[in-house]
């Protein structure tokens, strides 16, 4: 009976900490996620599922705008559009995430657009 209280005890702790671990970094995601939203609208980063293929993504990404750039990785690209439609469009075509490029920088390699 004493092993059994133990694992239960071992199971319980290790789901609170899971619980505690998984909120912070929720948090901390919300936190990062709200203070990189774009300035300008029709200029994005969109963040694509990363299962994605890479083809996968620029065709959802061109039918909603154009592609200026390319993130680090295959399933983030930047883009302009129009900025009364590019956030509703890149939703529709599977964007995750519509990030401000700048703020996405850490995410980008070379950035094939020119700067203003």
């Amino acid at each position: 009976m004493s092993r059994v209280r133990t694992w239960r005890d071992l199971l319980h702790a290790l789901g609170r900490t899971l619980a505690a671990t998984s909120a912070i970094i929720l948090t901390l995601l919300a936190v990062t996620l709200s203070s990189a939203s774009p300035r300008d609208p029709g200029r994005v980063a969109a963040v694509f599922p990363p299962w994605w293929t890479p083809a996968r993504a620029a065709g959802a990404a061109t039918s909603a705008g154009d592609i200026s750039g390319a993130g680090a990785v295959p399933f983030i690209l930047i883009l302009r559009g129009d900025p009364a439609t590019l956030g509703a469009r890149l939703r529709a075509a599977g964007a995750l995430v519509l990030l401000d490029p700048d703020a996405a920088g850490v995410c980008a390699k070379t950035v094939l657009e020119p700067r203003p």
